[in-house]
């Protein structure tokens, strides 16, 4: 079919791109995916061989559904030639191919991939030889050092002479270990996926010249949160040839807490002279009404490179602002306004049409009770992925023995679980013969029973070693076929429904989805072996899994909705410290980012959005358990007063929790200027729902404090000599009474 059948003038552009650099600027809902997919036609059909072609995508969904709609243009033959996926799938597969050939960082090819519990348990262990205390040394903080530097592609060596405070000094002496750690059980972590292949390409010259001249074009969707380590391997591979076709969207740069740098879309011509610019900018998915509003709110960013989102659609409903007394009352407007849509007898949409998103996770506890009263189903994203479930990472860890001996993670999950009296003293005699010199825990487990250094539980530990052995002589059979073999052998699931009757149902159930993930893949996939499916196993998320059929309501923060589209989408939480984060407030890039997070929010509705926030939040501070109160959202704001709705309280005090003329208080109003304010009289907090223009007295002004020094001001709570702001001074956030602040002028 000719492409000029259903591309727009700016897509065909796009898609008949002549040979060189471009970067094509896609608004959200702009048909970026049908441009790729069309542009890998167009090249295979111009004579391209579907092997000498790199496309990257952001998560392994995006590229299922890239070969899928490949396939159906130019064939399944061909499709299955492409290499098409994320940039951590693609980095797996050429460190697969190259140790193949030589040791890649002292691993051969049969290395598994560490997840973050997997890095953990090393870490610790590293931290322990270190004679540090656990809680003083932070783990998690310092794997998260860890993880900049690699997508920094900073390795130990660099990082130790740049290493000043006592602090950073104990993170490049960890992470030096660690390394060799993961090198000595064979084992590479996600961010080595990457890292490694960019050293691989600097210190194997021949490696990189091999797929440069290879790949004679690169196609990258999600351009625009890309890392630094990212960014090199784009660059080495579109070296010389320039084919380098990027598609992203500035606006929609979400990921810079994981090391996502915006500049590589802003600097792309920079990068890649001579590069031509696309903008997408017609958009297919949502109301002229929801366009305008996020686009008014976009263009209060100064880093961006400016574009105007537009739509043929109808303008569509307002969009609606409910600002409710706590979040048990939001959670019930922001279920009702669902019910109404969804479940009510007439409604024209389904469940599934419909998503609630916030910006933390915790915000999720007072809509699942209220889901749970009402009985409506729903779907929690982004909690415990599937891959991360007990039961799922037990039974992995035998599959991943037999593909990896030395993969001593793997090995102390399998050693007693179930439970087979190898306790304690079994273990240090297996890391005693580790530590003189065995090839791996498995023979140093063999050595101990064959010494007699194993009494108490040698028979268990003997046909524990027999299911090891064949499971190893037995690799090369389906993942399927061998997890029922460890289920046979161990009775695993006997063990479960002794040990947990209350949640074996559940448990049992997580296994059998297991068998059956495991089975698709191998009748599927054009790599059936284990360590394929294995690799596929610690790549996926639970974005990749969410079942498409399935009719329930999704709650998922905004950064898991990205890329995703409902016909109804709620945005809750909308209050400045929550949305945007308290971290960003006095951070200029950062709360750039935080608004850029709101708009992909926005630009995930079709037809319908709800914008909720709450005048006191119920949580846990250093001073106990209690409610407090902040501002509305600047984002919503910024929204034009034509374009939103707005339903705020018009009582002045907090409602008891008993108290029914609640309904009666609120009133709608479409774009409201005037400032309604809730308390003034509360002990516990002061609230200010300003329309466009009206700011709070207090919150977001800098003060100062002799001990602390300068910060700003997040929430006021109290009156009198008992005010007392919720500062942040950099890092820290404080409670100070107002009356130990300074400010140009005062506080009050």
């Amino acid at each position: 079919m000719p492409t000029s059948v259903f591309l727009n003038d700016a897509q065909r552009a796009a898609v008949e791109h002549p040979a060189g650099p471009l970067l094509v600027l896609a608004g959200a809902g702009s048909g970026k995916t049908r441009v790729l997919t069309e542009r890998v036609g167009r090249l295979l059909e111009g004579g391209l061989q579907p092997d000498h072609l790199l496309a990257f995508t952001f998560t392994n969904r995006a590229a299922r559904e890239m070969r899928e709609r490949i396939e159906r243009r130019v064939g399944a033959e061909a499709g299955r030639r492409l290499w098409v996926g994320t940039f951590h799938g693609t980095g797996l597969r050429i460190l697969r191919r190259e140790a193949r050939r030589e040791p890649i960082a002292g691993r051969g090819p049969d290395f598994v991939i560490y997840d973050r519990e997997d890095q953990e348990g090393v870490l610790k262990e590293v931290l322990k030889g270190m004679g540090m205390n656990e809680e003083a040394a932070r783990p998690g903080e310092i794997l998260g050092k860890i993880s900049d530097a690699k997508s920094a592609l900073v390795t130990p060596a660099e990082a130790m002479p740049v290493a000043m405070t006592p602090f950073q000094k104990r993170v490049t002496e960890a992470y030096a270990l660690y390394e060799a750690a993961l090198r000595k059980r064979s084992a590479f972590d996600f961010d080595d996926l990457i890292a490694q292949v960019v050293w691989l390409f600097r210190e194997r010259p021949q490696v990189a010249d091999f797929y440069a001249q290879r790949f004679e074009h690169v196609l990258v969707d999600e351009y625009q949160d890309t890392n630094h380590a990212q960014f090199r391997i784009v660059e080495a591979l579109g070296r010389g040839h320039g084919n380098v076709f990027v598609v992203g969207d500035d606006d929609q740069s979400i990921y810079g807490w994981r090391n996502a740098d915006i500049t590589n879309i802003l600097d792309f011509e920079r990068t890649f002279p001579g590069a031509a610019v696309i903008k997408l900018e017609q958009n297919y998915r949502s109301t002229g009404n929801i366009l305008s509003a996020a686009n008014a709110v976009i263009e209060n960013n100064r880093d961006r490179k400016g574009k105007r989102l537009w739509s043929e659609r109808e303008e569509g409903a307002t969009l609606r602002f409910v600002l409710a007394p706590d979040e048990t009352e939001e959670a019930q407007r922001i279920v009702q306004f669902v019910h109404e849509r969804a479940v009510a007898p007439g409604a024209t949409r389904k469940l599934r049409d419909c998503a609630v998103l916030y910006r933390t996770h915790a915000q999720s506890r007072a809509l699942e009770t209220e889901l749970r009263h009402r009985k409506i189903p729903y779907e929690l994203v982004g909690g415990i992925s599937f891959y991360q479930r007990r039961e799922v990472k037990d039974l992995l860890a035998y599959l991943r023995l037999a593909v990896n001996p030395s993969d001593t993670a793997a090995f102390w999950r399998a050693l007693n679980t179930p439970k087979r009296g190898l306790g304690d003293a079994v273990r240090a005699r297996i890391e005693a013969r580790m530590d003189a010199g065995a090839e791996n825990p498995i023979e140093a487990m063999r050595g101990a029973l064959q010494e007699g250094a194993v009494s108490r539980g040698a028979t268990s530990a003997a046909a524990l070693l027999a299911l090891l052995d064949e499971l190893r002589a037995r690799v090369a059979e389906p993942a399927d076929v061998l997890l029922r073999l460890v289920l046979e052998r161990t009775g695993y699931l006997d063990w479960i429904a002794g040990e947990d009757e209350r949640g074996a149902m559940e448990r049992v159930g997580n296994v059998q989805e297991l068998l059956e993930s495991a089975a698709a893949f191998a009748a599927t996939s054009g790599d059936p072996g284990l360590a394929a499916y294995l690799a596929e196993a610690a790549l996926l998320t639970d974005a990749d899994r969410l079942e498409e059929g399935a009719d329930r309501l999704l709650l998922l923060t905004a950064h898991n909705a990205k890329g995703l589209e409902f016909d109804v989408v709620v945005v809750a939480g909308l209050e400045e410290g929550l949305f945007p984060h308290a971290s960003a407030l006095d951070i200029p890039h950062e709360l750039e980012e935080e608004r850029r997070l709101f708009y992909v929010a926005l630009t995930r509705a079709r037809d319908q959005v709800l914008l909720t926030a709450a005048a006191f939040r119920h949580r846990y501070t250093s001073g106990g358990y209690g409610a407090a109160g902040g501002q509305v959202s600047r984002f919503v704001d910024e929204i034009p007063a034509g374009l939103l709705e707005r339903e705020e309280p018009v009582r002045v005090s907090r409602p008891s929790d008993d108290d029914d003329e609640y309904s009666a208080s609120w009133r709608s109003r479409r774009g409201a200027r005037e400032p309604r304010v809730w308390d003034s009289g509360s002990p516990r907090s002061s609230w200010t729902s300003s329309g466009p223009t009206t700011r709070s007295p207090a919150v977001g002004r800098e003060v100062f404090h002799e001990s602390f020094g300068r910060g700003v001001v997040m929430a006021a709570e109290g009156q009198g000599d008992t005010l007392r702001y919720t500062v942040r001074f950099g890092t820290r956030i404080k409670k100070v009474l107002a009356r130990f602040l300074t400010e140009g002028s005062h506080v009050d």
